[in-house]
């Protein structure tokens, strides 16, 4: 029995492992027939042809990655103290800044490089100049400092950051949709840089003054979110990171009104999903604002770039919306006291996102009114659906040696569910 059950296990094995190798086939000849095509049309100079625009749509974007970057470092701390270090030290008489700054300047610092990292990243795939390379990496570099300087004053006088985090969030939406709909002057690039590189290295030195300030409950609010992000990282399931912020979420709300559901069982369904969309203010809001993506890509991008941006962000609009198709995908307890076939809860949940992402195809089909643009609503609801309906992560794998090391190709295979998909409707977008 012991013999016939490992020779069942290696069989399966065999089968994942050439599962993700015909996988890796198909997925990466689309992909390498996608950048072929790009490299065979490329646009004539830089892949910005319109750099007024793109100046104040990189501003936009900028000031919204400052209110997003602002609210998730605040979910952290960003200056966190915890265990033996919060109980005793914290509780003595000694200098807090002086306890405080090795953790508050490395902060700093990590933040810097990503933001870099990202800048450069950004211009490289735009195909930039050396000195626009040179304005995107300080650029990326200042925001994230900037971004850590303003939460960490924020959170000396303990607030959450929404007030904040909405107010550039609008900002940053109405800049972008001036840069979409007009024509904007072009941006003094030294004045621009300047700004950028002052005021934050000058926030950051006024910020570190406000360290003493930090009461241990600011320090301490962190320490959650910091070990349920290490555990999500350890264990790769990000359904832990999303379960607690779904919980700090509710719990700020406090209270909400109970009404009565009336109707058939999926005719309640249906109204309780929609209702759930009043209350979840914010994915609206981003689901409106991701509207101007392709408008935006039309401005400054070559046109076979353009519903390739359709098709990720009606994506990314859509699947933050399909919180109902996931609780019920994910709880058999919760299918059970609902009743009804388990497809039918499925296709009841999966209406709103439907016409959510018909309506968003819709509102941008004349930025990009091509036969690719079919592909945007299906493959929205198409990796909703696949994410959604993802089993729970199983961790019974076993890893091949690859000259890239060992790989596990039962939990590539798990990860990548949903987001194969996308990749090969891209691909699929970028060859029609």
């Amino acid at each position: 029995m012991r013999r016939g059950h490992r020779s069942g296990r290696r069989l399966a094995r065999a089968g994942d492992v050439y599962m993700v190798a015909l996988g890796v086939f198909i997925y990466g000849g689309i992909a390498i027939q996608a950048v072929r095509r790009l490299v065979a049309r490329p646009p004539t100079g830089p892949a910005i042809h319109n750099l007024p625009v793109a100046q104040w749509l990189l501003l936009g974007c900028a000031v919204v990655a400052l209110g997003l970057v602002v609210r998730g470092l605040l979910a952290f701390g960003p200056v966190v103290a915890s265990g033996a270090f919060h109980f005793w030290l914290l509780a003595t008489p000694l200098n807090r800044r002086g306890l405080l700054s090795r953790r508050f300047w490395w902060t700093a610092i990590a933040g810097t490089l990503l933001g870099a990292l990202v800048g450069l990243g950004a211009a490289a795939l735009l195909r930039a100049d050396l000195p626009g390379k040179l304005i995107s990496t300080a650029g990326g570099a200042a925001l994230v400092l900037g971004a850590v300087a303003l939460s960490v004053a924020l959170q000396a006088k303990a607030k959450n950051g929404r007030a904040v985090s909405a107010a550039l969030a609008v900002v940053g939406l109405l800049v972008l949709t001036m840069a979409v709909f007009v024509t904007p002057p072009l941006l003094d690039p030294p004045v621009a840089v300047v700004a950028a590189v002052v005021i934050p290295v000058y926030a950051i030195a006024h910020t570190y003054r406000a360290l003493g300030t930090l009461t241990r409950s600011a320090l301490a609010t962190g320490a959650e979110m910091l070990s349920v992000t290490k555990a999500a990282m350890s264990w790769m399931d990000i359904t832990m990171f999303a379960g607690i912020m779904t919980v700090r979420k509710w719990r700020g709300v406090g209270r909400v009104r109970s009404r009565s559901l009336g109707g058939t069982r999926y005719g309640a369904m249906l109204s309780a999903d929609v209702r759930r969309l009043s209350r979840n203010r914010g994915r609206i809001l981003a689901w409106a604002g991701l509207l101007l993506a392709p408008y935006a890509a039309v401005r400054v991008l070559p046109d076979l770039i353009v519903p390739a941006v359709q098709l990720v962000a009606a994506t990314a609009a859509v699947s933050p919306l399909a919180t109902g198709l996931r609780n019920v995908c994910r709880s058999p307890g919760l299918r059970r006291s609902l009743g009804g076939t388990d497809a039918g809860l499925r296709l009841v949940h999966l209406a709103v996102p439907a016409v959510l992402a018909l309506v968003w195809t819709a509102l941008t089909l004349p930025a990009a009114s091509t036969v690719a643009t079919v592909l945007a609503p299906v493959g929205a609801v198409a990796y909703t659906y696949r994410r959604a309906t993802a089993p729970p992560v199983d961790y019974d794998w076993t890893a091949v040696d690859s000259p890239f090391g060992l790989v596990p190709p039962n939990m590539l295979r798990q990860l990548l569910r949903g987001p194969l998909l996308l990749v090969l409707l891209v691909g699929l977008q970028l060859n029609l």
